[in-house]
């Protein structure tokens, strides 16, 4: 990008523009004076060759003499040798600066007529030098108000240009919020406060971002910590004391048990992790993920009610592994709080541009303080139940992800979740 001085830049440019049309009117001007001088003298030259001409003798021409002279014409008579034709017409002839007429009378007088240049020249120099003055005068002036005009007219480039040092100085609020968007300056002010805007967008993001990154590392920390430091003391206590059994037995089942919660946790996390990379995107029927974790469901719950309800088209664009799992933990989640006899609804609708997946249970339900809470990292209702807390943290990470959301959303009795998917690309 070249950086050179636009001010400078619009000014040379102005300024030589106007300098060429001034010379150019200039030189036009001259040249027409000029050429109007010149025929001037030339049509008094041929004025006097007719008027001595008209008189037909050189006693008659000489009291014309008095008044050519006037006009700048010089007159000399001489009598042509010999007995020739009588000369009738003339051309005028030019000899350097001095123009030349020769007229024979009838009486065969020959008159020669002669004007010089010398005042026209001297007339262009006068004009020329007028011009010049008065060129420059209107080029000085014109390199004035130029730059005085450029200063106004860049003014708004100057208030860009301090906004940025102040936003760059910390005050990221400012912006320049142009009157009009439909000039250049103005689409300009316009692209620069939605490209703040982005840039400030984009650090609380990341702000965000590694807050989030933070939190979670010393949530999973804390979370691996316990099963680990339980894993350890059971390895620890059969290693060292080599138990009879019963006890043996169970502090095997001990380590069984909490190689297997280790084991949950770590697939949880990894997960999560995975959700910072961008899904697959494919034509995805909601329907056709449901119906078997629905009969899955009845496997393991043969004595509830779960029942599956669904438009024609259901379909969205998204990571169908991804999808699969979000319904999947709802699922398991209703099984995890019902009675053996319990019901569990799941729902799929098209509406205005959004398929809606609905998973409602006839459980305790969710308090109304905590139906936000339950989405955040490592947070469980029930510490008694299995799980980490992070079922419903991914679910929800990957519906945003998929330009969509999760809710858990107010209801009678029981609990009701949410999915809610564009239809579109």
């Amino acid at each position: 990008m070249k950086t050179g001085s636009l001010r400078a830049r619009v000014i040379v440019t102005t300024l030589a523009l106007l300098a060429i049309v001034l010379a150019a009117v200039v030189t036009a001007v001259t040249l027409a004076y000029r050429a109007r001088l010149d025929g001037d003298l030339r049509s008094r030259l041929t004025n006097a060759g007719s008027a001595v001409e008209r008189a037909g003798s050189a006693p008659s021409a000489k009291r014309l003499l008095p008044g050519l002279a006037l006009e700048g014409i010089a007159t000399r008579f001489a009598a042509p040798p010999g007995t020739g034709p009588t000369k009738t017409s003339s051309t005028i002839q030019t000899h350097g600066s001095l123009l030349t007429l020769d007229e024979v009378l009838p009486d065969r007088t020959r008159v020669v007529f002669s004007a010089s240049r010398g005042s026209i020249d001297h007339a262009v120099t006068n004009l020329l030098l007028v011009e010049l003055l008065v060129a420059a005068a209107a080029l000085a002036l014109a390199t004035l108000l130029v730059v005085r005009g450029t200063r106004t007219a860049l003014r708004p480039l100057s208030a860009v240009i301090e906004t940025a040092t102040r936003i760059a100085h910390g005050d990221s609020k400012l912006r320049l919020e142009p009157s009009r968007t439909d000039t250049e300056l103005g689409s300009l002010a316009a692209a620069f406060d939605r490209m703040v805007d982005a840039l400030e967008r984009a650090i609380e993001d990341a702000r965000a971002s590694d807050a989030a990154t933070r939190r979670f590392l010393a949530d999973a920390s804390h979370e691996l910590r316990t099963p680990v430091a339980a894993l350890q003391a059971s390895v620890e206590t059969l290693l060292r004391e080599q138990p009879e059994r019963p006890e043996r037995d169970r502090l095997e089942a001990a380590v069984a048990r909490d190689s297997e919660r280790l084991g949950r946790l770590v697939n949880d996390l990894l997960g999560l992790a995975r959700l910072e990379a961008h899904p697959a995107r494919a034509l995805v029927d909601l329907a056709t993920i449901a119906r078997p974790l629905v009969e899955d469901a009845h496997a393991r719950a043969p004595h509830a009610s779960i029942t599956l309800s669904a438009d024609d088209d259901t379909t969205v664009r998204g990571d169908p592994d991804a999808l699969e799992r979000v319904l999947r933990n709802l699922i398991d989640n209703a099984l995890a709080v019902i009675q053996p006899t319990g019901r569990i609804d799941v729902h799929l609708q098209r509406r205005n541009g959004y398929v809606q997946a609905g998973v409602a249970d006839d459980g305790p339900g969710v308090p109304e303080h905590e139906r936000q809470r339950i989405f955040e990292r490592f947070v469980r209702l029930d510490p008694s139940k299995p799980g980490h807390g992070l079922g419903l943290a991914i679910a929800r990470r990957i519906a945003h992800q998929h330009h969509g959301d999760l809710t858990c959303d107010p209801t009678p009795s029981g609990a009701s979740f949410t999915l809610r998917l564009p239809t579109g690309p």
